[in-house]
């Protein structure tokens, strides 16, 4: 039975790599979500803005 002391060299470096994948994903969705939460009530604002000015000025052409 061979007694090695050497300290194993371990595949440390891939748990960090996906740690830090983690940490990118989760600070990616928290710039992402209130941007595209914004987005949303630019588009229905805007849809809203369109259909007003649809009902009122485009009725009155004859």
């Amino acid at each position: 039975m061979s007694t090695n002391l050497e300290p194993r060299k371990s595949n440390s470096t891939s748990i960090w790599k996906i740690v830090l994948i983690v940490i990118a994903v989760l600070i990616a969705l928290s710039i992402i979500g209130p941007l595209l939460k914004a987005a949303f009530w630019v588009v229905l604002i805007g849809l809203a803005i369109v259909g007003a000015g649809a009902l009122f000025f485009g009725g009155k052409k004859s």
